[in-house]
């Protein structure tokens, strides 16, 4: 039997450590010293046998590290949370995190319980990856088993333990929001109020619970507007006593605040928000009463892009501008819209006078639609005239179908524009709306405002009635600066179209 002897703090603190000698010569072993302070330390190394005889001094340096050292490192931070799949029977989501560029070195440990087995999950990823799938993820608000707990990790050469940086905590949970947008505005210079109702709109939360205490929620849209990308456009903050505390700018320029008269108050065990806020707006204002529920209903998708290009099938369809290399076609379901600077990268129907207003997409699968976005032509990010400039589409009438009769693609006649909205078409096609878009150049709206409804598009509801449709026949019925309503202008501009609805 044999003893080490281990001093250090100037030989105030010692342990000893015994070990049997198996062998002749170098040994080797090791020891764990509890508690030290973080710091540098010499340590003095005494051998000892059972004689009592002892070895020369050996001196070597160790450090301990704590939190203070720590403190000295990157954490990776969350760029973005998205819900890219739901299960409403299950009451779980896939999640999607996209991250921000990771410290040199970096590793994050994403720790969390599935929603369905109870199974704890623990995934890793490192700074080679931008984005990272977590699948089976609760959707109960606040819910420690469906809380993400992220941190970042730093595996050091000599170091016993990983360097483990705070938790943060991350939530991400889909609600549905039901409720009316009474909007009081100028119209070419009159006092207006307008109310919109809306039902069952799709809401994705994303609570952060700060190290504070702090209970912050983010929204991806507001009352039923398009959605937003989720960061701090539309946040709220959930108290102590379960009101909530709302604020932010709608699309970076409308100030979000609550309403004096009413608190919104979330309600911990059926996990309801009942909201009431105020958007401030630059010709007036608009008030959102609503009332949130944890989603119970499939999650709307978007139809995946590039959609089919029918007019070399249908006959009657309008054609593309001659330069159809600056304005394809394809423009239409590329992912890519205003501003759009050097290049327009939209589509441009043919410039003759006669010509049929309509084109024909096929979104590759059937689809129950819930909303559309039609974003207009927009040359340069600071022109507020493009939003509303000439050609763009200002009145259009939307037609879908589930199933093309072939027997009818050569029939021209069956073809013909259809200029009544009221809903008379053929009957097997589906009438989804005749839609008008919102002139906020004429409700004295900032340069902003107007520009930002360009970046973020026109949006219309399909009604709830109808039926899922595979192909969408879109007519234009008036052009922005063109005549009559269902006159037929020479040509009109569609920077993008975007639908939304649920799988069948």
């Amino acid at each position: 039997m044999e003893t080490t002897v281990i001093f250090w703090n100037n030989r105030l603190d010692s342990l000893e450590k015994q070990f049997t000698r198996t062998h002749e010569g170098v040994q080797k072993d090791s020891v764990i010293i509890e508690g030290l302070s973080e710091g540098l330390y010499n340590f003095e190394l005494v051998n000892k046998n059972v004689r009592g005889e002892r070895s020369l001094t050996a001196t070597v340096q160790g450090r301990s590290y704590g939190e203070v050292y720590a403190s000295g490192f990157g954490v990776r931070q969350v760029a973005g949370l998205s819900c890219i799949g739901f299960n409403p029977v299950a009451q779980s989501s896939s999640v999607k995190i996209t991250w921000d560029e990771a410290p040199e070195g970096c590793t994050v440990k994403i720790a969390y319980k599935k929603r369905t087995t109870g199974e704890e999950v623990v995934v890793y990823t490192d700074e080679s990856e931008s984005e990272t799938i977590l699948t089976d993820v609760g959707n109960r608000l606040g819910h420690s088993d469906d809380v993400l707990d992220v941190s970042a990790t730093y595996i050091l050469s000599g170091c016993i333990d990983p360097i483990v940086l705070p938790v943060q905590k991350e939530h991400l949970v889909v609600y549905m929001a039901s409720g009316t947008r009474i909007e009081n505005t100028l119209f070419e210079g009159t006092d207006t109020t307008i109310m919109s109702a809306y039902v069952q709109q799709d809401k994705i939360l994303r609570m952060v619970m700060t190290d504070q205490g702090e209970r912050l929620i983010f929204c991806n849209r507001v009352a039923e507007t398009s959605p937003l990308t989720i960061g701090n456009s539309f946040r709220m903050t959930l108290n102590d006593d379960q009101t909530v505390s709302v604020g932010g700018n709608y699309a970076g320029v409308n100030p979000i605040s609550n309403t004096p008269t009413k608190n919104s108050v979330y309600n911990p065990v059926t996990g309801n928000f009942t909201m009431q806020y105020t958007v401030k707006t630059a010709g007036g204002y608009y008030i959102v009463e609503e009332t949130l529920v944890p989603k119970t209903t499939p999650f709307e998708m978007e139809a995946a892009k590039p959609f089919g290009d029918m007019r070399t099938i249908i006959p009657g369809d309008n054609t593309s501008y001659g330069n159809a290399a600056l304005y394809p076609f394809s423009s239409i379901s590329d992912g890519i819209w205003g501003p759009f600077l050097a290049t327009p990268n939209a589509f441009l129907t043919a410039n003759v006078v006669g010509n049929p207003m309509s084109i024909t997409v096929d979104l590759n699968q059937p689809l129950k639609l819930s909303r559309m976005i039609l974003y207009p032509l927009q040359r340069m990010a600071t022109a507020r005239n493009d939003v509303y400039s000439i050609g763009n589409v200002s009145k259009c009438e939307i037609w879908g179908t589930a199933v093309l009769d072939e027997s009818k693609l050569s029939d021209a006649a069956y073809w013909v524009d259809a200029t009544d909205p009221s809903g008379i078409f053929k009957e097997d096609w589906v009438f989804l709306g005749f839609h008008e878009i919102e002139r906020l150049d004429k409700k004295n709206a900032t340069d902003q405002e107007i520009i930002d409804r360009g970046i973020y598009g026109h949006q219309f509801f399909i009604p709830e009635s109808a039926g899922p449709v595979r192909y969408i026949r879109f007519y234009n019925r008036e052009t922005i600066n063109n005549g009559m309503p269902y006159s037929n202008p020479a040509y009109f501009y569609i920077g993008e179209l975007t639908f939304f609805g649920y799988a069948q």
